[in-house]
């Protein structure tokens, strides 16, 4: 089992890290670390995930802030009618 490796660990702060596997959990490790923005975890983040993988979450991502999902939106060059979480009903839904 992959964990999340030393140097993002810090974003992850209310769970036992050891139990987070990063193929398993893409989902909740790669949004914190589009929404803190910091180079080094995004080039980690990068290291880590296919593009596809990446893309899965701007699209169908859960919790990422509008801002964020924006900006990824645009750097992967995805329609924003395509990302779930910019949709008005989303927010009716939560």
């Amino acid at each position: 089992m992959e964990t999340i490796p030393s140097r993002i660990k810090r974003l992850f702060w209310d769970v036992e890290k050891d139990g987070v596997e990063i193929k398993a959990h893409r989902f909740y490790i790669i949004k914190p670390i589009m929404d803190n923005g910091h180079k080094d975890y995004v080039r980690c983040m990068m290291a880590i995930y296919t593009s596809e993988e990446i893309l899965e979450v701007v699209k169908r991502g859960r919790g990422l802030s509008r801002k964020s999902a924006y900006f990824w939106a645009a750097y992967f060059q995805i329609p924003l009618e395509e990302v779930e979480c910019l949709h008005a009903d989303f927010f009716r839904r939560l």
